[in-house]
């Protein structure tokens, strides 16, 4: 804002001010002035009540109402509107899962059927796939169980299915308003697998922790469209295949001389 238009704003703020004042002074003095018809031992006209006297005239504006409304509506007109906050930049979590659908394979070791569709979750990558047999239809950065609350591996299969849920943190003893406790509403397509750990929309961490660090309570959690489209791929009784890859190891070579 330029200066300028902050010096004006100042002198009609200051301007505000002092009509105030002198209109709380005016209302201090009309409250002293007590007529006969404001004063409660006066009594109206025998047999008359008070619906049947004539209505009181309209209040005549005082002086610095007059000023103070067109004051307030060029104070309300030189207000600044809030900049709304900027799009992140950079591509979305359903396009970088996109990018990487071609490279996408089973886990080693793992039995399916041609076109069974079946859900697996990569712990060290942070990832979860769906695929028809051995085809990956999609692939979704996400977020697994934080250290102490480690999503279990295992082979799993969906059993319950809530499309808006409600999540806190009394299921497991813990206290909602403790450091510790928590509750969440509108979780979106949760679908349970495990015990309480599920696959569901995660709306309350940032996109640069899908993908990269695991910060849930056990649970998977997906951008919105990943988890929708997980929704939609999945029934009850999917296998969700939850697993890590095993390091591979190096050998030392030694050097001559040695």
């Amino acid at each position: 804002m330029s200066s300028p238009k902050l010096s004006r704003l100042f002198l009609l703020g200051l301007l505000v001010l002092e009509l105030l004042a002198l209109a709380s002074l005016g209302s201090l003095r009309l409250v002293r002035l007590v007529t006969a018809d404001d004063d409660p031992s006066a009594s109206s006209a025998p047999g008359v009540s008070v619906s049947q006297l004539p209505p009181k005239p309209a209040a005549t504006p005082d002086a610095s109402d007059l000023y103070l409304e067109p004051l307030l509506r060029l104070l309300q007109e030189n207000a600044e509107e809030p900049t709304p906050e900027p799009t992140p930049p950079g591509p979305t979590l359903e396009e970088l899962g996109a990018l990487e659908l071609a490279t996408a394979t089973p886990p080693a070791g793992v039995e399916f059927g041609e076109d069974e569709r079946w859900i697996a979750v990569n712990l060290t990558t942070q990832r979860a796939m769906a695929f028809v047999g051995a085809q990956p239809v999609r692939v979704a950065l996400v977020t697994t169980g934080m250290p102490g609350w480690e999503t279990p591996p295992g082979d799993f299969r969906v059993y319950r299915r809530v499309e808006n849920e409600t999540m806190d943190s009394l299921g497991l003893g813990i206290p909602i308003d403790s450091p510790d406790g928590w509750y969440v509403d509108n979780v979106l397509y949760t679908q349970y697998f495990f015990s309480g750990v599920t696959l569901h929309y995660n709306y309350w961490r940032p996109q640069s922790y899908f993908g990269n660090i695991p910060s849930s309570h056990g649970c998977v959690g997906l951008g919105y469209s990943d988890a929708k489209y997980f929704w939609d791929f999945a029934d009850i009784g999917t296998r969700v295949v939850v697993y890590k890859e095993e390091a591979e190891e190096v050998e030392e070579v030694e050097e001559p001389g040695q």
